[in-house]
Formats: C-alpha cells, structure tokens, sequence
C-alpha cells in the first residue's frame, strides 16, 4: 500500500507495528543499496500529520501575506528555544515548537519569501524536511 505525493519526497504507506526507528533504518539502507547514495528519511504517522492539520497553531489569523510551514525533525530536539524565533532576515518565525516538529510563518524579504528548513537545521544541528499545510491536508486526503 505505497503512495506517493507530488515529487518531492511524500510517501504514504502502511507497514506491520515495528519502532520507527527501525524502518527509517531500513528505508534508508533500501535507498543507499538501489540508488546509491544516502538520504536522511523522515518518519511520521498519519495521525501525527492529522493532529498537526488540525492545530489551533493554524487557526491563528496574521495580517499582511504570509505562508506556513511545519518542518519534521528527524530526531528530537530537546534544546532550549523560546518562541517566537526569528531568522536574520526576519522572513522565517518560528512560533510554536515541539522536540520533533516546528510550526512557523514565513513573510516576504525583499520580495522573495523565506523557507524555514536551512534555518531550523542550524538552529537545531538536525537534519529537517519541511512542509507547506495544505500538502499535509492532501496527504491525509490520499
């Protein structure tokens, strides 16, 4: 039962109960052994996708444009960081985060909008894959 998403890296499938850590293992040495080069994978469960959607972090309402973007961790993060958080440019705020998963709002700088990933990754040292909601809203749909 594999489904894929749009071409940058979604795929819904369904598996017996084994930790997570576990398959991302072995999705990721299938990876390395077929195509040859090594990939960090990113894991979460449908439901955890659900309750993300269903957030009141997206309910909240914010003047001007904005975009929002949820970055997954790949691991847990358990470090300090009180929100909100800004990039340098101010073009990225992070407002709410967990040890595994970031919610935040990207603005317009100098006309060009930012993209949480790189700076969540610096930020946390731990390799990030992030997504815009209304994908994870047809990800569920699927």
């Amino acid at each position: 039962n594999v489904k894929t998403y749009i071409q940058s890296g979604n795929v819904l499938f369904t598996t017996r109960e084994q930790p997570p850590d576990k398959i991302i293992s072995d999705i990721e040495i299938l990876i390395e052994k077929t195509f040859g080069f090594q990939t960090d994978i990113i894991l979460r469960k449908l439901s955890e996708i659900e309750s993300m959607v269903n957030s009141d972090v997206f309910s909240l309402s914010h003047s001007g444009e904005k975009k929002y973007y949820i970055t997954f961790l790949k691991n847990s993060y358990t470090g300090e960081l009180p929100v909100p958080v800004f990039s340098k440019n101010k073009d990225v705020e992070i407002i709410h985060h967990n040890q595994m998963d970031f919610y935040s709002i990207s603005t317009a700088h100098k006309g060009v909008y930012g993209f949480p990933n790189s700076f969540i990754e610096k930020l946390t040292g731990i390799p990030a894959t992030t997504r815009n909601p209304n994908t994870l809203e047809k990800l569920l749909k699927l």
